[in-house]
């Protein structure tokens, strides 16, 4: 149980929300609305009030889709062009929206900093990271030379980038996904902003690093007094991070307050859900999704989350509800707020089928990856077995050769030594040497869904295509179907389909690739870090998913994470990669209740966690 420190006297729970502020806000955020397209369409994010303080990180949280990522860019002025927004967004007094377009640029970078969640293309491929690192201290501070060059060697050395004087000469492709989340967070901080507004950054990073970029950015918010808006859905991270918490859901804030308080005693529905949703290290079960989708939009005349309310009643429909504030300092918004106590959904096991006792029906005997003048290979004589049915997670740090492992098997690098069979067929080295029925066998989800989704096609047309690839005789009335099923499954609307890839959140980008894997049938899914982009809600539904398939049509999964509650959940076997290396290999249970590796042990204590009892 949480100690909860009331930093503020009892109020009266009827007082309206923002009748108080801090003595200082690094950016104060009020009545922020976002819309896309006329005043017919709902808005995307309506009223949020927020404040950055000073030597705080306020956490923002909430489903994929649910105007978080818009909320942080439109607070600082970024536009994409097509929105209307409204509101305030007060840095130092100065109205951010309120700015011509050339004085906006004139903060960002230097008063205002931005991390996104997506690295790699965040950095251009074309240029080395030093020259990228270089252009905001020459720009900004008027760094040159000597001190140009001993400026940026600290900031890889603060963000733990190995031997930052090689890096510097790098592209961003040389660098793991972790690792160039590392270089961009230390873009955005070399300037030593006011304001930094971080866009789930540790999304791609393994347990080891999260916590280490974690220290460090909380070092460094208390050292240099910056304020921080921290958006993520891994609840767990923020428990141990933010000061305060935000809770998100269809575009409105439903509950704010002191980050132990929220935790302790959360007054919302939709956050002592999201709370109950987030898997457990200690438990290998799972929490059921949220029945039902979030609304498309803000839902101005009615509580937005009560079509999927347990507490829902009469009085929650038919008039907004206003947000009303509690002991501890935290505002929410539901009628019913001082009635949630008890437990929340019981967790499940997931749908496992019998692996048989036949030949594996996936081996990997010996394999190896060396880069050209690679210090030592990315992988390192990997061998496993696969069986029909049978999920494997992979774990390890980011660099430790995961993915590689997978490009390997799909066919997308070629090992330089090693084995592959798949069935009774040994695996050409890539895939455009493979039979197309083997390529429908083996579909791979890649960790970035911004570079694996085709951007000048709809979301129909990209699900479209394996279904053309593959099964090609199936009547256009049949594809549609599927089409439609496919998106029903990963929990997003059927109207979706007639978007655009850039329409749609990052999570919502995620679902719709691993949408697309399904379509195609296959024997064997690879999934690379499929779940880190989404929140705990649709995370369990798509975990519900992928092991409904494996069970029911006897789909084998290897499944690589960084998220070790996650592979728990859903692994039969786990195997721990160290260097290119596998250091530990285990049935799931074992891992976790007996690791043999000091360096897995190292990996389980690195994972954040928080108590609700």
């Amino acid at each position: 149980m949480l100690d909860i420190v009331d930093p503020r006297p009892a109020a009266d729970p009827t007082d309206t929300a923002g009748s108080f502020d801090p003595p200082t806000a690094g950016l104060a955020i009020r009545g922020l609305t976002v819309r896309y397209g006329g005043p017919e369409r709902a808005p995307t994010v309506w009223s949020v009030d927020l404040t950055l303080e000073p030597g705080k990180i306020l956490g923002l949280a909430g489903e994929s889709g649910c105007g978080k990522s818009t909320t942080a860019k439109a607070a600082i002025g970024f536009r994409q062009g097509s929105e209307t927004v409204t509101g305030r967004s007060l840095l130092a007094g100065t109205d951010v929206l309120a700015l011509d377009p050339l004085a906006r640029r004139a903060l960002w970078g230097n008063r205002v900093s931005y991390v996104s969640q997506s690295a790699s293309l965040a950095l251009n491929p074309a240029m080395t990271v030093g020259r990228q690192l270089a252009q905001p201290l020459r720009r900004h501070r008027g760094l040159s030379g000597a001190a140009l060059k001993r400026r940026m060697l600290e900031l890889f050395t603060l963000v733990d980038i190995p031997d930052p004087a090689v890096a510097l000469k790098k592209y961003p492709f040389q660098f793991s996904g972790g690792q160039q989340q590392r270089v961009a967070l230390a873009i955005a901080l070399c300037c030593e902003p006011e304001v930094l507004i971080l866009d789930e950054p540790t999304t791609g990073l393994d347990v080891t690093t999260q916590a280490r970029i974690s220290a460090l950015l909380r070092s460094i918010v208390d050292r240099t007094r910056i304020a921080v808006l921290y958006v993520s859905h891994n609840l767990a991270l923020l428990a141990n991070l933010a000061d305060s918490l935000a809770v998100m859901y269809a575009g409105q804030i439903v509950e704010q307050g002191p980050t132990p308080v929220v935790l302790a005693r959360p007054r919302h529905p939709y956050t002592k859900i999201l709370l109950g949703l987030s898997p457990r290290l200690e438990d290998p079960r799972l929490v059921p999704g949220i029945p039902g989708l979030p609304p498309a939009g803000a839902v101005l005349d009615d509580c937005s989350f009560a079509p999927r309310c347990p507490y829902a009643e009469a009085a929650c429909c038919g008039a907004a509800v206003p947000a009303r504030r509690f002991p501890g300092g935290v505002e929410a918004r539901c009628h019913r707020a001082e009635a949630l106590a008890g437990g929340g959904p019981s967790p499940v096991a997931l749908s496992r089928v019998a692996i048989p006792d036949a030949d594996p029906l996936l081996i990997v005997d010996q394999v190896e990856l060396h880069y050209r003048g690679a210090p030592r290979p990315s992988v390192d004589k990997v061998s496993f077995k696969l069986k029909t049915g049978e999920r494997i997670g992979i774990v390890g740090e980011s660099g430790s050769g995961k993915s590689s492992v997978l490009k390997m098997i799909s066919g997308l690098v070629a090992p330089t030594a090693g084995y592959m069979r798949f069935g009774d067929t040994r695996l050409d080295a890539l895939a455009v040497d493979r039979p197309r029925w083997l390529c429908r066998d083996i579909q791979l989800v890649f960790q970035n869904p911004d570079a694996s989704l085709n951007p000048r096609h709809t979301i129909r047309q990209i699900l479209m295509r394996p279904l053309v690839l593959f099964h090609g005789k199936l009547p256009a009335s049949e594809r549609e179907r599927r089409v439609r099923e496919s998106l029903e499954r990963v929990r997003l609307p059927a109207a979706f389909a007639d978007r655009m890839p850039q329409e749609l959140s990052g999570g919502q980008r995620q679902r719709v690739a691993i949408a697309r894997a399904f379509l195609a049938s296959p024997k064997l899914l690879l999934c690379d870090e499929v779940t880190s982009a989404l929140d705990v809600s649709v995370q369990a539904a798509v975990l519900e998913t992928i092991a409904e398939i494996s069970a029911d049509a006897g789909v084998a999964v290897v499944f690589v994470s960084h998220d070790l509650a996650v592979v728990r959940t859903i692994a039969d076997r786990i195997l721990v990669m160290r260097n290119g290396q596998v250091v530990e290999a285990q049935d799931a249970d074992g891992l976790f209740t007996n690791p043999q590796e000091p360096y897995t042990r190292d990996l389980i204590a690195a994972v954040p966690t928080f108590d609700l009892a």
